[in-house]
């Protein structure tokens, strides 16, 4: 038997290479044979280099819709009967269906979405529907399949891995400024929606700085707006690094995470930041209410600035216990996530 995991395009630089970094690196540890097919080369590669070297790691070299066809149909071809395919992408999950039917295969096909069902551009999520298992990362994309009409006994709630943290927590600032910390693509709209951020920022009436962490993608467009806004001297832009963490840390010492995205599935940017202690504050979206409680951060209502700033004045007065927000995610952390993982595959 092999895992073959079969892997959306992404950037190299998100969570989602963090999680599937960790639980194909987890079944190679138990000596499981693992394939990591990529349907596009990433920008960022480094993440590859901390796949276990008994991880089969297949590139797609080409260019065309074409060639990724015959690329797909090259693995589907050589699955075996009691394989795994474990498929990150909706569209190749419809693909993976009709092929294992044509081919008179067994093979059984596991969805691992990481985005939520709705609210999104990226797929059809009626083509999840073609999977006989579905791993769901979050109970809001357990109610979507059901919503879709999928039968709760296809639907493993599963969650997102991470390594407990064991270096120092983060020690909040202690000045009347407000220290915010986003980490993730820098975008003005689009998913990420920081120009709710940055509007939140403006009608807020303390002393505020945010610390933003992540490639920008908006050639100039976000710098434009900031300015036009008289905004600018409130962020500062640091570029992507592989360890964000350590700066933030010891440099940026914030009170608290933000995140304003449209849509999200498990963002791993949250847990990590939980997991130092940092508390957060996030948008609405499907999926924030798994990891956010009283005792790590406050969830506000997406395009009601009035709420976001409401938000940001109640953490700068709210004292968090950096151990009871580290504590508050205990069901996220490894052990705990890979003991359900192995018993969905039946390890």
């Amino acid at each position: 038997m092999r895992y073959r995991f079969i892997c959306a395009p992404v950037s190299g630089n998100g969570g989602t290479e963090t999680v599937v970094v960790a639980v194909v690196n987890h079944l190679a540890e138990l000596n499981k044979n693992v394939d990591l097919f990529l349907t596009l080369e990433p920008e960022n590669r480094s993440w590859l280099t901390k796949i276990n070297s008994n991880v089969n790691i297949v590139h797609f070299t080409g260019h065309t819709k074409i060639e990724k066809l015959f690329y797909l149909n090259r693995i589907f071809y050589s699955t075996s009967n009691d394989d795994r395919l474990i498929i990150l992408g909706a569209n190749i999950i419809k693909l993976a269906y009709f092929y294992r039917k044509i081919l008179k295969k067994k093979w059984k096909i596991y969805s691992w979405i990481h985005y939520s069902l709705y609210n999104q551009n990226l797929f059809n999520p009626k083509n999840i529907l073609y999977a006989d298992i579905h791993l769901a990362i979050s109970t809001s994309i357990k109610k979507q399949l059901i919503e879709l009409g999928e039968p709760e006994k296809k639907i493993r709630l599963i969650f997102n891995p991470i390594s407990k943290y064991k270096g120092e927590k983060n020690i909040p600032d202690n000045t009347s400024v407000l220290r915010v910390v986003y980490v993730g693509k820098i975008m003005l709209t689009g998913q990420k929606n920081l120009i709710e951020l940055f509007n939140a920022v403006k009608n807020y009436k303390g002393k505020i700085h945010i610390d933003l962490f992540g490639a920008d993608t908006t050639n100039g467009e976000i710098f434009n707006f900031l300015k036009n806004e008289d905004l600018i001297k409130f962020c500062t832009f640091h570029k992507w690094t592989d360890d964000p963490w350590k700066e933030i840390i010891t440099k940026v010492h914030p009170n608290c995470l933000v995140l304003s995205s449209k849509y999200e599935g498990l963002p791993m940017v949250m847990l990590e930041a939980l997991s130092r202690g940092i508390p957060c504050i996030v948008a609405d979206f499907y999926g924030s209410s798994d990891i956010i409680n009283s005792q790590n951060g406050v969830i506000y209502k997406s395009r009601n600035i009035n709420d976001f700033v409401n938000k940001l004045e109640y953490v700068n007065s709210k004292y968090y216990n950096s151990e009871s927000i580290t504590r508050s995610i205990n069901k996220f952390y490894e052990k705990e996530y890979f003991e359900r993982l192995d018993k969905i595959l039946g390890i």
